[in-house]
């Protein structure tokens, strides 16, 4: 009788469990059904409006339609449709530019340009051993044509991507020289790009530029600290003004470098889950620490900027940064093009997410519009946003709290003893991009 119960009860059991599981397994087919024909809905409306829009314009527009172009076109706008600044579309030719510069295979003559008032280009650095620099072109000249093309309607990246040639190849630059244009034909070649540079300043401060965060890098920056140390630097300043979309991977290393142990950042998905990416071990330099920046630091620089006030109680002085705090990831394309798409907002150590509003300086010294105008035109002994720099390095190796005097241009007392308590609070863990 008892063996007669336990094998009924077993029966029901199993059939009690059978239903549930049925059960489940429906609701969650049907949920994946009702998913899934809405999206096969959405995306018919979408190729339903595409095969409308271009039934009407192969019927009707007047002229030959480039269909490499419009199919170009058609992805750059799906791509911006998903109204983030940082995911891009780079078309087959765009993707093939990128790996031979990557590469080395493509190159320019070593100049770095920027827009002028005038509508064409000034140069604002010559690289020591580029073609540019045995050209005899210096710096603050203005470049009018590359070959036959004249450069006041194109962008900068139109005008780079004309002096962007392989080693060998030659272009015609006609530039103004005491108001007469004068041409000259520049032979592309090899030329070393710095990716960083330092020297003693001030009262024993140890300054360091770092023009980009790459593969080297972290190499190059470790020998500078230790260089600068050895000449007696009692604190470091680091400039990463204009350092922009650099490697994340590679500004995780800097920080790993300089700072004690802890998380660097992590990254935040859209499923919710954060992921812990970056680590520094507990090896670090404990010099005091100032990093500059201005708008134009943006992604990698900015992690690194946020990283050394987190993890080194470092100081930040400049103008607030760009605001470009997600990660990128690159997805080739059959055709050979591709997109960097975002999937992650990034989150720092221990301070919250720079992504769209910027990391804030402890102590602000934005530029005047006077200084603007000149700004290439700065020195190391003349730089306004160097020498507020210094001050606030100098006070932190007295051991005090890193206010300095404050000059002129500089932001209020006020605004600066706020920003230095806020960054005394720890605020509670939460974040490009850059693009690995």
């Amino acid at each position: 009788m008892k063996k007669k119960i336990s094998v009924s009860l077993a029966i029901a059991i199993a059939i009690i469990a059978m239903t549930v599981t049925f059960s489940v397994t429906m609701i969650l087919a049907m949920k994946l059904f009702d998913r899934t024909v809405s999206d096969v809905n959405e995306k018919q409306a979408m190729y339903n409006k595409l095969a409308e829009i271009d039934k009407s314009v192969r019927d009707n527009f007047y002229t030959e339609i480039d269909d490499q172009t419009l199919y170009d076109m058609i992805a750059t706008g799906y791509i911006a449709g998903l109204g983030d600044r940082n995911s891009k579309y780079y078309t087959a030719k765009q993707v093939i530019e990128r790996n031979d510069i990557a590469s080395g295979k493509l190159m320019g003559i070593g100049a770095d340009l920027i827009k002028d008032t005038s509508g064409y280009f000034k140069i604002v650095k010559i690289y020591s051993g580029s073609p540019a620099e045995s050209a005899g072109l210096t710096k603050g000249t203005l470049i009018t044509k590359l070959n036959d093309t004249d450069l006041k309607s194109l962008s900068l990246d139109a005008a780079d991507s004309l002096l962007r040639g392989e080693s060998g190849t030659s272009i015609d630059v006609t530039y103004l020289k005491d108001n007469v244009e004068t041409a000259v034909s520049i032979q592309r070649s090899v030329y070393e790009i710095p990716l960083v540079e330092y020297q003693m300043v001030g009262d024993k401060i140890g300054y360091i530029r770092i023009f980009s965060f790459s593969e080297d890098t972290a190499a190059r920056l470790d020998y500078a600290v230790n260089s600068l140390t050895d000449q007696g630097a009692t604190s470091l300043v680091f400039d990463v003004r204009d350092n922009a979309d650099g490697s994340l991977a590679a500004a995780a290393e800097c920080i790993d470098l300089l700072c004690p142990a802890g998380t660097i950042v992590s990254g935040t998905y859209r499923d919710g889950e954060t992921r812990v990416l970056y680590t520094s071990d507990e090896n670090e330099v404990t010099l005091p620490m100032v990093v500059i920046t201005n708008e134009s630091t943006s992604g990698a620089s900015e992690l690194f900027a946020v990283s050394i006030r987190d993890l080194r109680s470092g100081r930040i002085v400049g103008a607030t940064t760009a605001g470009k705090g997600t990660l990128q990831r690159t997805y080739s394309m059959s055709d050979g093009s591709a997109i960097d798409l975002t999937v992650a907002v990034l989150v720092p150590g221990k301070s919250e997410s720079f992504d769209g509003v910027g990391a804030v300086p402890d102590y602000e010294r934005v530029l005047t519009a006077e200084e603007k105008a000149i700004y290439y035109e700065f020195t190391v002994e003349d730089d306004p946003q160097i020498l507020r720099a210094e001050e606030v390095a100098a006070s932190l190796a007295a051991g005090n709290t890193g206010e300095g005097p404050v000059d002129s241009a500089s932001s209020s007392a006020a605004s600066d003893s706020s920003s230095s308590e806020a960054q005394n609070t720890d605020s509670s863990d939460a974040a490009s991009s850059a693009t690995e």
